[in-house]
């Protein structure tokens, strides 16, 4: 799966990067990370257009480099917390940027399609590049799990009147 070859190779990049001496730490906001990676494809599938895995990649790479630079990383507290907060900022800046390069993608797409024979159409997969769908998907799996401790769930009858 595309997805998740990509979303292993930014956590290895993170980790490597952000996390030498801190395998603990990155295991604990693993879940978050994961939240960050995806949240591109999260966007852009809300709006219905998608962008191949190496534009995605690229864009993600591109913000991990300017952390690399710009951030005061060794200030941070969180790192996933933070790299969220930076991922959703590049988007509301550069989103429509890349909503443009996905619908004009997706012409291209189309009008090449139209331009297939039947014969030729049949040979393609459903699916021309399903990685901004599995991307989104996992954005949506990851967010609604909330990290920390679990309460107790209290069963029924147990608890005392108030009066």
């Amino acid at each position: 799966m595309a997805a998740e070859n990509l979303v292993n190779r930014l956590l290895y990049q993170i980790r490597m990067k952000f996390y030498p001496d801190n395998e603990k730490g990155f295991y604990q906001e693993r879940t978050f990370l994961i939240r960050s990676i995806t949240y591109p494809a999260h966007w852009l599938w809300d709006r219905k257009v998608k962008l191949p895995e190496s534009r995605l990649e690229e864009i993600l790479t591109k913000i991990l480099r300017d952390i690399m630079h710009h951030g005061n990383t060794g200030k941070i507290g969180f790192f996933s917390a933070y790299l969220l907060k930076v991922v959703q900022e590049h988007m509301s800046h550069h989103g429509e940027d890349y909503y443009n390069e996905a619908k004009d993608l997706r012409k291209i797409v189309d009008s090449t399609l139209e331009n297939l024979t039947e014969k030729q159409r049949k040979r393609l997969p459903d699916a021309l590049d399903p990685v901004t769908a599995q991307l989104a998907d996992l954005n949506r799996l990851v967010r609604a799990t909330k990290p920390g401790r679990r309460k107790k769930s209290v069963p029924a009858g147990t608890q005392l009147d108030l009066f």
